[in-house]
């Protein structure tokens, strides 16, 4: 039995003088160092993505963790990537090196000062990571992780790395960003609960994904259009919101780029160009023009001017989406709300 085994059994058979210690997490209560560390990994678009970003985060789980003798301070990591090699990854062609992140806290200019040395064999990643007595005060750090090529692979694969520690200080733990499943049509993000998605864009219908519409804050909404696989020179899309007229007033709606912190003059385009945006009479339309030899493409606009004076919530409304320039003309639409939920006035929030 390990030692915060024993210390738990120990906290619930004591009486009133202890019964403290059920108050607060168990490793608080630990005479030993104690880190947490979690590796998320980004998605693969197949034929499109040619590297992998893992972000790795550490931190203290306890307070001894912000005061780590010298023989702690040493952090071993082994991320077992050979899952890749059922998908017709050749595990020979696999390498790794650290790299800038997108993820972490801290300068740009601080990645990685505590890595002292990452390698790859035999798809196993050795990741060693020397911190200081104050395991809080680490650098963000980023590994990327190139060199796959895939065959055989599901339209859709949630997969998770196997990451362990052969020290006792260290737990491992599931990385994770929030946000929409990563197995979904709609939101394809970052990992989420330790999983990342590998894709075949190829494999997968163009979708347009809608956000749900809040009419109280202000009626807009974000289209995102995932899975396009460019086969001309410039994609067409064209969306009919005309249903919206059955809620509201949609005659002064504006369409805008969408880029990553909200409406901009640069879109959120991947793998292609956004060559023209407009709204008329009830049909918005988007050209795009795929970059060179490009087998994947998305982009993001923002709806916003519309008045939906809903009063009950409108469940399940969808859009029609006509595509010309894509390989798979055939399309799916994602489903949306409109609420109008104004906080409760007499709520303390």
């Amino acid at each position: 039995m390990k030692r915060r085994d024993l210390i738990a059994t120990g906290c619930i058979s004591l009486t009133t003088a202890s019964s403290g210690c059920l108050n607060l997490p168990l490793r608080e209560n630990e005479d030993k160092p104690w880190v947490d560390v979690s590796v998320v990994a980004e998605n693969i678009r197949v034929g499109f993505d040619t590297e992998q970003l893992f972000e790795v985060f550490i931190h203290p789980s306890n307070l001894m963790g912000r005061q780590l003798p010298d023989e702690n301070q040493e952090h071993h990591i082994r991320i077992d990537v050979s899952t890749l090699e059922q998908y017709g990854v050749n595990m020979e062609d696999l390498s790794v090196e650290t790299t800038q992140g997108k993820y972490g806290l801290g300068p740009s200019d601080a990645y990685n000062n505590n890595v002292d040395s990452v390698d790859i064999t035999d798809g196993v990643i050795e990741l060693l990571i020397l911190t200081s007595e104050d395991v809080s005060e680490t650098d963000p750090i980023a590994l990327k992780l190139t060199g796959y090529q895939f065959t055989n692979v599901e339209p859709v694969t949630e997969i998770q790395y196997d990451v362990q520690s052969p020290e006792d200080h260290v737990e491992i733990t599931h990385g994770t960003f929030g946000g929409p499943q990563s197995g979904s049509k709609c939101g394809f993000t970052r990992s989420t609960d330790g999983e990342f998605t590998l894709v075949d864009p190829q494999l997968l219908s163009p979708t347009l994904c809608p956000s749900p519409i809040d009419a109280y804050r202000g009626s807009h909404q974000n289209l995102d259009i995932e899975w396009l696989t460019p086969e001309a020179d410039e994609v067409v899309i064209k969306i009919d919101i005309s249903v919206l007229d059955k809620y509201g007033t949609i005659g002064e709606s504006v369409i805008e780029p969408l880029n990553k912190r909200g409406p901009s003059n640069e879109s959120r385009a991947v793998g292609a160009t956004l060559d023209s945006l407009s709204i008329d009479e009830g049909t918005i339309s988007i050209k795009l023009v795929p970059g060179p030899g490009t087998n994947y493409a998305s982009v993001s606009v923002r709806l916003s001017g519309m008045d939906l004076p809903v009063g009950d919530p409108v469940r399940d409304i969808s859009y029609e989406m006509t595509i010309e320039g894509d390989v798979d003309e055939t399309v799916e639409t994602g489903s949306f709300d409109i609420t109008n939920d104004p906080p409760d006035p007499n709520s303390d929030a």
